[in-house]
């Protein structure tokens, strides 16, 4: 390794020597311009390198990043109102895609129905509708076009700047449990990033996936088995007990869906990178180890929704209604989603 080190300097100042040479010339002429740009490219890159060296030799990780990727997506969504009677009134609320740096860019939104009311909480886009008088069933259609990409970072992430909420025990997500805290000591290692790769390979490995109601981070470790909100539960509470900012996200798997693509996962912060996307559910990982450098990898199959656990309009949920009816008269809601995707 030192001798590496040695050649890198000796090349450098060969360079050095060569370009103070070119500079003593009385008028620098175009190639001599031209010589100038090409040394000063050429010792750069061999101060880049040295650089690497010097990293690995005290065992820091390299993270290698990936380009932007775009995806444009259709999603259609659409509410079938099914009223048997009469319905006096009646509340529908749904969260839709927003604009998100980084990740996701709304091109249009079309209704069929305009609705009442739209309304951001947080990061979160809210629609409202309200209807009256409804002796029949009825549909509400909505088409929104997006492009999707993960754009990985390359240096701090100075939009997110308080990152204090994520880091504290919330309702599902009970970092500050005993057994979550233990866990969590075991699987904490040098660096940032290996403790969140072997807290993500921990929960991919060791929590089997059951559709059912989500029962939270330390429920989900006494019994192994939960759905993907389970999965992303866990995850967040283990990276909180190392002091790793860490939170949930509501939202679409575009590729891995069959009637129902609406799916949970985690993302958890680092400094370098920023926000970094995960799915112990799927065993998905924004970030891969060749045997010797982490690599970030183009992810663009998601589209997120909602961000937060406990975000309070919704809870992680696509819709919800409330409705008042005459005595005898019934009133239900089914949701059904049409994902389109340009490969």
């Amino acid at each position: 390794m030192q001798k590496a080190i040695d050649l890198h300097y000796f090349l450098c100042s060969v360079i050095i020597s060569k370009f103070k040479g070119r500079l003593c010339v009385g008028e620098m002429e175009k190639r001599s311009l031209f010589g100038f740009n090409k040394y000063k490219i050429l010792l750069c890159l061999l101060f880049a390198s040295l650089q690497t060296i010097a990293g690995n030799k005290n065992g820091s990780h390299h993270l290698n990043s990936t380009q932007l990727s775009e995806r444009e997506v259709t999603v259609k969504f659409v509410y079938k109102i099914v009223v048997d009677g009469h319905l006096n009134s009646m509340r529908l609320k749904m969260v839709l895609p927003d604009d998100i740096k980084d990740r996701q860019t709304i091109e249009s939104i079309e209704y069929s129905t305009e609705p009442d009311s739209t309304y951001k909480i947080n990061s979160n886009n809210y629609v409202l509708f309200k209807f009256y008088d409804i002796e029949k069933s009825f549909k509400i259609t909505i088409k929104c076009k997006l492009v999707i990409y993960n754009n990985i970072k390359s240096k701090n992430d100075s939009t997110n700047f308080n990152l204090s909420r994520y880091l504290e025990p919330e309702r599902f997500i009970e970092s500050e449990s005993p057994q979550i805290i233990a866990l969590a000591a075991t699987l904490k290692q040098k660096t940032d990033i290996e403790t969140v790769m072997k807290t993500f390979e921990y929960v991919k490995e060791n929590i089997h996936y059951e559709l059912k109601e989500a029962i939270g981070a330390e429920q989900v470790l006494s019994s192994h088995v939960g759905k993907c909100m389970d999965f992303s539960d866990l995850f967040v509470a283990l990276l909180r007990a190392n002091k790793i900012p860490a939170k949930s996200e509501f939202g679409m798997d575009v590729d891995s869906y069959d009637s129902n693509p609406l799916h949970a996962w985690p993302e958890a912060y680092l400094k370098k990178q920023g926000w970094v996307r995960f799915d112990p559910t799927t065993g998905h990982s924004s970030i891969e180890h060749d045997g010797k450098n982490y690599i970030m990898k183009i992810d663009n199959k998601y589209i997120t929704l909602s961000e937060g656990r406990n975000e309070p309009e919704l809870r992680m949920r696509q819709y919800q209604y409330s409705y008042f009816c005459t005595r005898g008269s019934t009133v239900s809601v089914k949701a059904s989603y049409d994902i389109a995707a340009l490969e």
